[in-house]
């Protein structure tokens, strides 16, 4: 359950545990710094690093477990001096502008001080309540934190962004600076990003598309600039990407990754580092569901989630709704399940989802990866299309469209709209051998005509029905159906049966093939065998999975069954549901 004393309680494991990482050597350059070890993202191990994947968030940590209350180290005079080297060490790190750096790509960096400005500021405002209540040493750490808070903010002010995200980071951290700090003048800035308007689709997607990390990320921002600027109709975009989030969960409380831009893309993971915005949205709107959620993300061993977690640490973010609004601490909303059989059509983000239960499945237009399914531990990462004509035949859809009510979408893709295939023509002068390649833009060619692919899912009992094929272009072209499979498991025919791991290929000739992972198996088929390219040219690298083909050639007109259900050992079979 999302609680208070769940997520105080892992914090100060967190803190404990961070002991041995901190520097206490008053000669040393990085005294007070928290040195990344093996749980960094980063990639700056043995590095001191002053960024919220790093040392921030550490010190986050450690202000909560010393300042919260009910904490097994409130007051405790230890954490106290730690805590303020780890203030020194961050306030030594600000260059000049007073923005820190992320030391493995970004330096002197805007979004990284804002990531740190909020992530920091909610420990200020909690220090600030203790010192006005006469605690000295609370008021030391609002002031010597705050100081940063402060500077930090004013070299955000006007000095940029990366990504789309960083936006609403960057005004998020100023609307929460300026709350502690009034006199900090962000507001013409702030109104010069938001005139950009918010980046979210009406079927609830941002920009990146990152249902584990950077929905979190936007989510959270609003939050705060709804807050603190006086916006609550920031709110609505959140409610959107929130209600968009509950038709994206897997079963296990996995999301949908495969059509992210960003890091997370294709990754088995549960977003945990957005529990904390779907808890606060359920107090504010009174919705059991989004509580539910909340509940659902930190099930289980919170202090194991943390370290299993490969992007920046979540636990400092989470506690964040518990500091800016106390009330929380005695919440007793009423829980609602979360939808688990529904069928959806979302024409703007062009995703199909169905979930029926243990069944979860995917498909997207523009990726590769154009159609998923999940049931229990049986995992087909992903259905992939492939033609060898030259680079124009990777499937990613172009077009998205329902069939009927939903049971089922027919994606394109174009050919006409990438490079043709073709050859180039001479330019009838002299081209010196060193400008070959800059004469290519010169040349016309001689091209082939444009071949277009065409998939069509429909939903099935205990399955999928999809129907490939192949319009214009040339014969003789070899193609594929590429199934990925998340191994290891089992993988059977009528005729053979082995054990499998990622990394492996089969081609299934004829018939069907069953992968089945402890009771749970998917079913593919009907096979065949026109070539045995292994690894046709110009394919994406699926080295993570284990790689069934069905080889053919153009023109294609194949019909492919995708079923699911209980694997029975004894009967060698999937069991009807």
């Amino acid at each position: 359950m999302f609680s208070y004393d769940r997520l105080l309680a892992a914090m100060v494991e967190w803190t404990r545990a961070s002991y041995p990482r901190q520097v206490l050597d008053e000669q040393h350059r990085d005294c007070g710094a928290f040195i990344a070890g093996a749980e960094s993202l980063w990639e700056v191990r043995g590095f001191a690093a002053p960024d919220v994947s790093n040392h921030s968030h550490t010190l986050a940590c450690a202000c909560y477990a010393f300042l919260a209350d009910g904490s097994l180290l409130r007051g405790d005079e230890e954490l106290f001096e730690r805590v303020r080297r780890a203030i020194a060490y961050l306030r030594r790190s600000q260059r000049p502008t007073g923005l820190i750096d992320l030391p493995s790509t970004n330096f002197e960096s805007p979004p990284d001080t804002a990531f740190a400005i909020q992530l920091l500021a909610p420990a200020v405002e909690l220090a600030r309540r203790q010192s006005e209540e006469g605690d000295e040493r609370a008021g030391a750490v609002a002031g010597e934190l705050g100081e940063f808070i402060r500077t930090g903010a004013e070299g955000v002010i006007g000095r940029g962004f990366h990504t789309a995200n960083h936006r609403w980071v960057i005004c998020g951290a100023l609307a929460r600076a300026m709350a502690l700090y009034p006199k900090i003048e962000a507001k013409p800035y702030i109104a010069r990003i938001m005139a950009e308007g918010i980046d979210l689709n009406d079927d609830g997607e941002f920009t990146e598309r990152s249902a584990v990390i950077y929905n979190a990320v936007c989510d959270r921002s609003l939050r705060f600039m709804a807050d603190h600027l006086a916006r609550p109709d920031l709110l609505d975009p959140v409610r959107k990407n929130l209600d968009l989030m509950l038709r994206l969960f897997h079963e296990d409380g996995t999301v949908v990754t495969s059509t992210s831009v960003r890091e997370d893309r294709g990754r088995r993971i549960r977003p945990y580092s957005i529990a904390d915005s779907f808890f606060d949205m359920a107090q504010r709107d009174g919705d059991g569901v989004w509580a539910r959620a909340a509940d659902t993300l930190l099930d289980g061993d919170i202090p194991e989630h943390c370290k299993a977690w490969p992007f920046d640490p979540f636990l400092a973010w989470l506690f964040e709704p518990f500091v800016s609004h106390p009330e929380y601490r005695k919440e007793s909303l009423a829980r609602k399940p979360l939808p688990d059989d529904f069928r959806t059509f979302f024409p703007v983000a062009r995703l199909w989802r169905v979930r029926r239960g243990p069944l979860s499945a995917t498909a997207a237009a523009g990726h590769t990866t154009a159609f998923a399914v999940r049931y229990g531990e049986a995992n087909l990462k992903a259905v992939k299309l492939f033609g060898s004509y030259v680079v124009t035949a990777l499937f990613a859809a172009d077009e998205f469209e329902q069939i009927g009510d939903a049971a089922g979408v027919r994606m394109v893709h174009r050919g006409q709209l990438r490079q043709l295939p073709g050859y180039d023509l001479p330019l009838g002068r002299p081209v010196h051998w060193s400008t070959f390649n800059k004469a290519k833009s010169e040349r016309t060619r001689w091209t082939q005509p444009p071949m277009d692919i065409a998939l069509e899912v429909r939903e099935a009992k205990n399955g999928f029905d999809l129907a490939v094929r192949t319009e214009g272009g040339l014969d003789r072209i070899m193609f594929q159906i590429e199934c990925c499979f998340e191994g290891p498991g089992e993988w059977e025919t009528d005729g053979m049966v082995m054990q499998v791991e990622n990394g492996q290929t089969v081609i299934l000739k004829q018939g069907y093939g069953t992968f089945h992972r402890g009771q749970s198996g998917i079913r593919v088929g009907p096979g065949a065998c026109a070539h045995r390219v292994w690894h046709m040219r110009n394919t994406e690298p699926e080295a993570a999975s284990f790689r069934v083909l069905v080889t053919l050639e153009t023109p294609v007109d194949r019909a492919f069954e995708i079923r699911y259900g209980t694997w029975s050992t004894a009967m060698g079979e999937l069991l009807p549901i």
